[in-house]
């Protein structure tokens, strides 16, 4: 169990943070698109 441990603790931020930087960044062109189409549309 003790040895365990340190694998756990390097391998977590990995399987968290490469998610969450692909939902960055497709929330981030998501948002762009969108206010795009808005614009097209003369509503902002």
């Amino acid at each position: 169990m003790v040895q365990i441990l340190p694998g756990i603790l390097l391998l977590l931020p990995i399987y968290v943070g490469i998610p969450a930087v692909i939902l960055y960044f497709v929330i981030k062109i998501a948002v762009k698109k969108a206010i795009k189409e808005l614009k097209d549309e003369n509503i902002l």
